[in-house]
């Protein structure tokens, strides 16, 4: 199934999506909900990202076309985006006025459906709500020369996901591509993969308590490409659709 966080009359509400509409649930879709008889265009309201998450979890160099000559890390190694980074399908990404080198990072983005903590690789799944696109949008800059990544990865609008969430995918099997003014950047699967989604989510839960909505953004394939202001950058992911976000200096 596939859900939207949307904006209608008003108000913050969560739908089922089904072909170019979507119809109003009274909760969040991994909460216990009714289906409505609200049902309304999709171009009739304003897509939101499709969770607002508590936290946001990235893995860094965890595709095999990513590292390069770079050596590989011996265990998932997670680092923050802070929820107020997070923007939806539509967003600006902003280049703030600082800013350098900001590139774009396509990823498959888990959606928790349940807290989570010390989960297996055998039972990992089961917490899994859905999958979602993300742009890992990053200051290469300020990533290289801060002590913490702490701009060069959550600055204002540089945690796009969206369109949608979509339940009963498989996670270690999908199309993923980035697209910058409609040249394909990026183009890979997430069989590529160093730590798969299981053993991401075993790794981070043996420390840290993920709760439903929280986000873990997977990494991001191959060669990343430079933003800069006019551009349109997409990310696209095999069942789930197509995250489109334009690009602005500050």
């Amino acid at each position: 199934m596939k859900f939207a966080r949307y904006e209608a009359d008003g108000r913050v509400q969560f739908g089922v999506v089904e072909g170019g509409n979507v119809t109003r649930i009274t909760a969040a879709p991994w909460e216990s909900h009714e289906t409505t008889s609200d049902r309304r265009s999709l171009s009739d309201v304003k897509l939101l990202a499709p969770t607002a998450p508590s936290k946001m979890v990235a893995i860094g160099l965890n595709y095999k076309s990513h590292l390069g000559d770079r050596t590989p890390p011996a265990v998932p190694e997670p680092f923050f985006k802070t929820p107020s980074c997070v923007v939806g399908q539509g967003d600006t990404i902003v280049l703030p006025k600082d800013s350098n080198l900001v590139q774009e990072e396509a990823e498959l983005a888990i959606v928790f459906g349940k807290q989570c903590r010390n989960a297996s690789k055998e039972n990992a799944l089961d917490f899994i709500f859905g999958y979602t696109c993300a742009n890992d949008v990053s200051e290469r800059n300020w990533q290289k020369g801060d002590l913490q990544w702490w701009r060069a990865k959550s600055s204002d609008t540089f945690g796009p996901i969206g369109p949608f969430i979509v339940t009963g995918l498989n996670p270690g099997n999908l199309d993923i591509e980035a697209r910058l003014n409609g040249k394909v950047v990026q183009q890979s699967n997430t069989s590529d993969l160093l730590y798969d989604v299981p053993t991401i989510i075993e790794w981070v839960s043996k420390v840290m308590t993920l709760e439903p909505g929280d986000v873990i953004l997977t990494g991001t394939p191959g060669t990343t490409a430079t933003l800069s202001p006019g551009d349109t950058v997409e990310i696209e992911l095999e069942g789930i659709g197509v995250l489109s976000n334009p690009v602005a200096a500050e």
